[in-house]
């Protein structure tokens, strides 16, 4: 009997132990997940500040938002913006008794225990919209095994603590604005207009339905890769909301019997206008926030906090741009193309090819993959299915590696910068025809500028004694201490004299170089300096004709001191910075003429004249009308005669050698700007199309002036520049050109020449120069 009692009593003893054990067990459980063990725990402190990443904004002047700088694609609406069948969809399908739990809704999980455990049936997860929440702040860092009942237990703990510290709706708003829909598209606002092209607050009832039932397996319900699945669920969606009462049954039978209706719009927040300017200040902005101190002294991150960027840029001339760009190069690109039918830029094993594909992110992800030489030769002589971009839409093709880049290879790419005079600010910024496959900015890109260096040149003239009314020889010469280099004009015509306007109206190239060796070398290049230029100038007369490599953003800034009394404005791109909360951060706006802000090495966002002489107003005003004949009676004339262009402008055109590039750099009482056309090398150019930038650069202008309307209002006091407001101490009255025969005859007479004869500079014979010039001056005659 004893011992029959004695059994009992063991089993309780050892039933009470492992329950003591399982207890201790769990405690012990629970106070590692506590202590932050498999996960941290958020103290009450940090979940009254949840702060989920907000993108940073980039605004035009006139305050169109032009793009993002972000890490995740977000951005964040209230509840009141959000249409309210959304929000009943969401709980219809997720957790339809939200409003009556803690954070922990028991019942869900009843169930889950008993379908799942006991009867082996898939129940779903028992999840709240809380402990989603808790997910989506404080992803899971540990999967599998006793890991995965740690994070449920770990995401309860926190979702109690949420609930008792944000109301119902405010839940809602923080769950809608973190959770993600896919295709690296996260909150509500992303999620509407990506797949509807709409505001969250338009949504209708379908729509809502879709949007919600795509959180489930946001990849398998994919609306625009899985129409069909998509919809299925979304009417799954639909008969919740009327079983649970949140709609009729009418409108129930009415949404499922509509069409799914996608306008899906696949670009990203970063897309928009003027990418490569928003690429260029990336790096800028990011060493800005990272080494200045803000104004309220805190620190800042460029893609999480919800900053906004002020730049200067204005929104209706980066549109006039960016068409301007693409109609011209579509045109020159179907020229270049037949060209190429008949015969290639690049062959097979092309060594620019090779090249452009070892520098490519492709090639350096394969070799870290390991892949051999071999396996990667095989690779780019594969053939795979590419979307290929065509100034008609992208186009699905099997093509090897290899053509591919040959393909994009063989584009002619631009740039176009715009800028007013007064302030730097720039306007306009066309880095290329297309940013996702040609990320090389061209507007930065130096290239030499033909003659579109040759204002600089007659600045630099004018400024040492010349006049545009002095007249210049047109002859043909051989400079022997120049390798015997022999310019000549682009109609191969000689003889007379240009007024020096005529000649850089006209671009005669004899006397561009006559112009530097009278000038001097050293004097053009201290010119070049003074307007801004900082690219090396070579030591010889041929930069008279434009052989200094130089970027576009570099020749439109030294433009501008011809309408800036001479003096050049730097580039200036961000006015100011504000936070989240509309507070200013950082400030770059000039508070008078005399108080310059700057920004240690972040130059490009604020103005910075230190160092840059300028020229005197005089010689700027000369060479502003000198430009504006250029247009009406010289090489630009097309804009006025083919674009109808009837405003007051002045520019210059530049071919380089063998029609490489294309340049018109011009400008308006209200603006400068400045585009360049070219190749990826001195390759890619035309063979048969005769293409002056008179036919190239020249045109793409026209096409932007057109394109403008007829008033742009620019930010900012800004009066329009008058070419002709300062009084010179010289005329601008005088024939363009003088047919001195008879002179030229008796000059050559004296030298022993033929007039037809190139005349050598530089040898014996032309020791006596400066004595016939001296001569020809007192004769009234200026030059040789």
């Amino acid at each position: 009997m004893n011992r029959k009692n004695r059994r009992p009593n063991r089993w309780l003893k050892i039933t009470v132990s492992l329950a003591a054990i399982l207890i201790a067990g769990f405690l012990l459980f629970i106070s590692l997940i506590w202590s932050g063990f498999f996960g941290p725990i958020p103290n009450t402190e940090e979940l009254s500040s949840i702060q989920h990443q907000q993108a940073t904004r980039i605004l035009s002047a006139d305050g169109e938002q032009i793009g993002t700088y972000h890490l995740q694609n977000r951005t964040t609406v209230s509840l009141d913006e959000i249409d309210s069948t959304m929000v009943d969809a969401l709980l219809a399908i997720e957790d339809v008794r939200f409003h009556r739990h803690n954070g922990i809704d028991y019942r869900a999980l009843g169930r889950v225990l008993v379908r799942t455990i006991l009867l082996r049936q898939n129940s779903g997860g028992g999840s709240t919209l809380t402990q989603q929440l808790v997910k989506n702040l404080y992803p899971r860092q540990t999967n599998g095994g006793l890991s995965i009942i740690a994070e449920k237990f770990r995401e309860m703990m926190i979702a109690r603590n949420i609930e008792s510290i944000y109301s119902k709706d405010e839940i809602l708003e923080l769950y809608l604005n973190t959770v993600s829909f896919g295709e690296d598209t996260f909150g509500i606002e992303m999620a509407s207009y990506r797949f509807f092209s709409k505001p969250p607050s338009d949504l209708t009832l379908p729509e809502s339905a879709t949007l919600a039932g795509l959180l489930r397996a946001t990849t398998f319900y994919n609306p625009h890769r899985h129409p069909e699945r998509a919809t299925l669920r979304r009417n799954i969606v639909i008969r919740q909301m009327e079983r649970y009462g949140f709609i009729p049954s009418e409108e129930a039978e009415i949404a499922i019997a509509d069409s799914l209706d996608l306008k899906y719009d696949r670009r990203e927040l970063s897309d928009g206008p003027a990418p490569y300017f928003r690429e260029h200040l990336r790096p800028m902005l990011s060493s800005l926030i990272h080494t200045e101190p803000a104004l309220d002294g805190k620190q800042y991150n460029l893609y999480t906090d919800g900053l906004t960027i002020h730049t200067t840029l204005q929104s209706e001339i980066q549109f006039a741009a960016e068409k301007a760009v693409s109609a011209q190069m579509k045109h020159l690109q179907q020229i270049l193309d037949k060209e190429i039918q008949a015969r290639p830029i690049f062959g097979e094993e092309d060594p620019d090819v090779l090249r452009a594909w070892r520098q490519s992110d492709r090639y350096v992800h394969l070799k870290n993959r390991g892949y051999s030489d071999d396996e990667l030769r095989v690779y780019l002589h594969t053939p795979a299915t590419r979307v290929l971009f065509t100034w008609d839409g992208y186009e699905e093709t099997e093509i090897t590696p290899y053509n591919e880049l040959r393909y994009y290879l063989s584009f002619m790419n631009a740039g176009f910068v715009a800028m007013q005079p007064g302030t730097g600010h720039v306007l306009a910024w066309v880095g290329g025809i297309e940013h996702k496959h040609f990320q090389f900015d061209q507007v930065t890109a130096s290239r030499q500028a033909g003659s579109a260096f040759k204002p600089i040149l007659y600045a630099a003239a004018i400024e040492n004694g010349r006049t545009p009314c002095d007249y210049q020889r047109n002859f043909l010469a051989t400079y022997a201490t120049h390798d015997d280099w022999t310019p000549k004009n682009v109609r191969d015509e000689y003889g007379g004299r240009y007024s020096l306007q005529a000649a850089l109206s006209h671009s005669i190239n004899t006397v561009a170089v006559q112009l530097a060796v009278e000038t001097g070398v050293p004097a053009i290049q201290k010119t070049a300096a003074d307007l801004g230029i900082r690219s090396a100038m070579p030591d010889a007369p041929s930069l008279a004709l434009g052989t200094a490599e130089v970027s576009l953003l570099e020749l439109t800034s030294a433009y501008t001191s011809f309408l800036n009394s001479g003096k050049p404005a730097s580039p200036v791109m961000v006015t100011h910075i504000t936070n989240n909360q509309g507070d200013l951060i950082y400030d770059f706006r000039q508070k008078d003429e005399a108080d310059l802000v700057s920004v240690s090495n972040h130059s490009h966002l604020t103005t910075v004249k230190d160092g840059i002489g300028g020229i005197t107003p005089e010689t700027a005003a000369a060479i502003a009308m000198m430009l504006q004949r250029a247009v009406d009676e010289g090489t630009g004339t097309a804009l006025k005669n083919q674009f109808g262009i009837q405003q007051v402008i002045g520019g210059k055109t530049g071919t380089t050698q063998n029609f490489a590039d294309g340049w018109f750099v011009g400008f308006t009482p209200e603006f400068v700007f400045g585009t360049r056309i070219g190749g990826y090398n001195n390759r890619v150019r035309f063979r048969e199309f005769p293409a002056y930038a008179s036919q190239t650069a020249l045109p793409l202008a026209g096409r932007f002036l057109q394109n403008l309307p007829d008033r742009v209002e620019l930010a900012g006091d800004f009066q329009p520049v008058q070419f002709s407001a300062v009084d010179l101490p010289y005329s601008m009255v005088c024939e363009d050109y003088k047919n001195d025969r008879l002179r030229d005859r008796v000059s050559d007479f004296f030298r022993g020449r033929s007039s037809d004869e190139p005349r050598v500079i530089g040898d014996e014979e032309d020791k006596d120069r400066n004595i016939f010039r001296r001569l020809g001056r007192q004769l009234g005659i200026s030059g040789n």
